[in-house]
């Protein structure tokens, strides 16, 4: 009987052992958010911004009428490296009033602003900003739609219509 015992207990710590998730090797979904929101509000380093993406990625913005349907596209879309874009009043690129994550959804939503800044000597900003950000099961962003505030207007006045595109 305590040889049964003992065999049983043994049986049910490796099942338990081997039934639990190791964090080590594996981010969860809030961690890869907030990593995605750290180094794109520092803006620094573009190759570790893109590597939160998988390769076929789709980024509608909605207001700019603008999509891409691949990490090329979306590189050259964002490309940090030719935009003069230049952050004011030592602010971080923006700030995020909420986030919401559902880990069963593999989504996150983010809403924010866009702080005050230079677009090629253009002053800009404040701009609000709440985005939609799905995530695959490699914790990739396949999507990710942007809805902004522009202002002036003039940046969204000859937007295409992305309700037609399907």
């Amino acid at each position: 009987m305590q040889k049964f015992f003992v065999s049983l207990m043994f049986i049910v710590i490796l099942v338990g052992c081997t039934s639990t998730k190791t964090k080590d090797s594996e981010l969860s979904l809030n961690e890869v958010v907030e990593n995605y929101i750290k180094v794109y509000q520092a803006r620094s380093d573009f190759e570790r911004f893109l590597a939160f993406y998988s390769d076929d990625v789709v980024l509608e913005d909605m207001l700019y009428g603008y999509k891409t349907t691949t990490k090329q596209q979306l590189g050259d879309f964002f490309n940090w490296n030719a935009e003069q874009v230049h952050v004011l009043d030592s602010n971080k690129t923006f700030s995020v009033e909420q986030t919401i994550i559902s880990q069963e959804q593999g989504t996150a939503v983010l809403r924010g602003t866009f702080n005050l800044f230079s677009y090629n000597g253009q002053q800009l900003g404040p701009w609000r900003f709440t985005t939609v950000l799905k995530f695959n099961d490699a914790g990739l962003i396949y999507y990710q739609q942007d809805w902004i505030n522009y202002y002036p207007r003039s940046f969204v006045l000859e937007a295409p219509n992305l309700n037609t595109d399907k």
